[in-house]
């Protein structure tokens, strides 16, 4: 219990909250000689847009069938693999970003100590991922569907949780916000009607980044 408190206060110390759209600055902050991961890169739109300014992007993806539409370019910078398992690269990192993939993991720390691994010391990981909102789990869809409808795992997580086991494989965070506010939750659930209801292939999605409540977006610091 006192170790646990310990590293609740630390935490406290060392992240700071900050505005909401700092991940631009973050990435802005990629030197051009860096070398960057996009773990669940799909088929490298991330990748390229780093790329313009940075020479030494790679990318992974556990789907060998989403990996197949990347740019020919590409290509050889992507592999195939299972973040729980093995990171596919023998070089380590400047920055590793892990978008949205975190709650779908089987292992979540075999997955974070992986990711500490391959990140060189001082190195950063941008993280995203669901936020737990206690008495309102509901209000994201896909965890409905995990839950109740048998779909693909997708777990949120509470502050003090996803920070400890960060900082538990040397990740200690720097910066973090929040997004995802009632009107970005409202058009979440509305695709899910016109997707699974009406059968509509289309989704409407708001672009820009407002603070909220239900989404964490993370830099933290390899210590």
């Amino acid at each position: 219990m006192r170790n646990l408190m310990t590293l609740n206060l630390q935490n406290k110390m060392n992240s700071k909250e900050v505005v909401v759209g700092k991940r631009n600055d973050w990435e802005n902050s990629i030197g051009k000689n860096d070398f960057v991961l996009d773990i669940g890169c799909w088929s490298g739109h991330l990748m390229s847009q780093i790329g313009k300014r940075c020479k030494n992007v790679y990318g992974m993806d556990i789907d060998e069938e989403k990996i197949k539409p990347s740019p020919e370019k590409l290509k050889k910078k992507i592999k195939l693999g299972d973040v729980t398992k093995k990171i596919p690269f023998k070089n380590k990192f400047d920055w590793i970003i892990f978008g949205e993939v975190l709650e779908h993991v089987s292992d979540d720390e075999k997955a974070l100590k992986n990711i500490s691994d391959s990140l060189k010391k001082g190195g950063r990981l941008i993280l995203t991922t669901p936020r737990s909102v206690r008495f309102f789990e509901i209000w994201d869809p896909a965890w409905v569907r995990w839950k109740f409808l048998g779909g693909q795992k997708h777990y949120h997580y509470k502050k003090e949780e996803l920070f400890g086991k960060l900082k538990k494989y040397n990740l200690e965070v720097r910066e973090y916000y929040i997004i995802g506010n009632l009107i970005w939750d409202f058009f979440r659930w509305f695709n899910v009607f016109i997707n699974y209801g009406l059968r509509i292939k289309k989704k409407i999605y708001i672009q820009d980044e407002r603070k909220g409540f239900f989404d964490w977006i993370i830099l933290a610091e390899k210590i």
